[in-house]
């Protein structure tokens, strides 16, 4: 891999260009920099408590009643921050599935497409999720180039 770097004192914020001979491998790429520059825990609260949870746990975020709902396979927490600002703050592997919610990409198990709505099931949890048609192509697509 080649890397070339250029100092430029006029630039606001660090901008970087890749360069791949394929789809996959930039996106490989974009990820890795996006984690190395992306938090890996979140201040959220529960019953008055604040904790540090790691992202990697968290299954989605979900809006009910004006308030963000942080979900993990066994906790559920509670953010004040709105979900639009919670969306480009996240890693890349979390992905919008409704103007309701974000899921985590690497906790799905599985995707279900049906009649009555497509839904999302997770990883070591009962929990699920319904995805709307608006985003549902782009969730099936995100989860076949994961693998």
């Amino acid at each position: 891999m080649k890397v070339h770097v250029e100092i430029d004192s006029e630039l606001a914020e660090p901008e970087v260009v890749i360069k791949a001979p394929t789809a996959a491998l930039a996106d490989q790429l974009q990820a890795a920099l996006t984690a190395v520059q992306t938090p890996l825990t979140i201040t959220l609260s529960q019953r008055g408590s604040h904790y540090q949870v790691n992202l990697a746990e968290v299954l989605f975020f979900e809006v009910a009643d004006h308030q963000v709902t942080v979900h993990t396979a066994s906790e559920m927490y509670s953010t004040r921050r709105p979900l639009t600002e919670l969306a480009s703050d996240l890693p890349a592997n979390f992905q919008r599935v409704s103007k309701s919610a974000i899921l985590n990409r690497d906790q799905v198990l599985s995707l279900t497409k049906s009649v009555t709505g497509n839904l999302v099931h997770f990883q070591k949890s009962h929990k699920q999720l319904y995805v709307s048609r608006r985003f549902y192509k782009a969730l099936q697509i995100a989860l076949e180039r994961k693998g």
